[in-house]
C-alpha cells in the first residue's frame, strides 16, 4: 500500500500551514498560484516558498506537536499490521516533518519517501533526493519512481490520496482511494477510484473487503 501524507494522514496541508504561519511576506502566493495553473513544477514551487520561511528549530518542533492525524489513520494503520500489508508514505512534503509527526503518534516504523530539508538557524532549504529530471510534472518527488521501487510485483497495489502529487501514481495502482484535487483529477480522465473522507472510510472498505464483516 501506498499513502500519502499531508492531507491525507494529516487533517492539514503540513507545508501550507508553515508558510502560512512563518512566510516574511506574501510571495509565495503568486508562486502558489504559477504551480496551480501548471507554470511550474512542485520542485520549483516548493523550492521558492521556503526561500521565505523563517522559523527556528524550537518554534518548528513546537509547530510539528500541533499538526492532527486524520481520526482514522491509527485504526486503519492497526488493520494494515494486523493483515501483515507493506504500508510506504509516499509525499512531496518533508520527512523531517513526516516523521516527527508519525513517530508522535506511535508510527516511527512507517516507510517514508519525501523530501528533506537542510536547516540553518531560522532558514530552511529544500534538498530533493527523489527528484527525477525526466519526470513529466515536474515534481520535487517522483512518487511513480518510489512506487515502481518500492512495490511487489507480486502483490496488487493500493494508493490513497489527496492532491495534485498522487495522481500519476495512483493511476498505475490497481485499487485507489481518493478524495480532493485527487479525486476531481481522476473523475475527469475516468478512472476508477473510491471515495474517502475520512481513513475511517478506507479501512472500513478493506476491512470488508478483506474479511468479509464490517469493523
Amino acid at each position: 500500500m501506498f499513502i500519502d501524507f499531508d492531507g491525507t494522514i494529516t487533517q492539514v496541508d503540513v507545508i501550507d500551514e508553515l508558510i502560512r504561519r512563518y512566510a516574511i511576506d506574501d510571495s509565495w502566493k503568486a508562486v502558489e498560484e504559477q504551480w496551480q495553473r501548471g507554470e511550474i513544477g512542485s520542485m520549483e514551487c516548493l523550492s521558492r516558498e521556503f526561500d521565505v520561511i523563517r522559523v527556528s528549530p524550537a518554534h518548528l518542533t513546537a509547530f510539528l506537536a500541533q499538526v492532527p492525524l486524520d481520526p482514522g489513520a491509527l485504526r486503519l494503520f492497526a488493520l494494515l499490521r494486523e493483515r501483515d500489508v507493506p504500508v510506504s508514505v509516499l509525499s512531496d512534503g518533508v520527512d523531517v516533518f513526516i516523521n516527527h509527526i508519525l513517530s508522535a503518534a506511535g508510527l516511527g516504523d512507517v516507510t517514508v519517501r519525501s523530501n528533506t530539508i537542510e536547516q540553518q538557524g531560522d532558514r530552511l532549504r529544500l534538498v530533493c533526493p527523489h527528484h527525477i529530471p525526466s519526470c513529466p510534472v515536474r515534481a520535487a518527488h517522483c512518487k511513480c519512481a518510489s512506487a515502481q521501487l518500492l512495490g511487489n510485483g507480486n502483490r496488487q497495489s493500493i494508493y490513497i490520496g489527496d492532491g495534485r502529487s498522487d495522481l500519476c501514481a495512483a493511476r498505475k495502482a490497481h485499487c485507489i482511494f481518493a478524495k480532493g484535487i485527487l479525486a476531481a483529477s481522476l473523475e475527469s480522465c475516468g478512472t476508477q477510484y473510491t471515495c474517502f473522507d475520512s481513513l475511517s472510510d478506507v479501512r472500513a472498505v478493506l476491512d470488508l473487503t478483506w474479511t468479509g464483516v464490517t469493523a
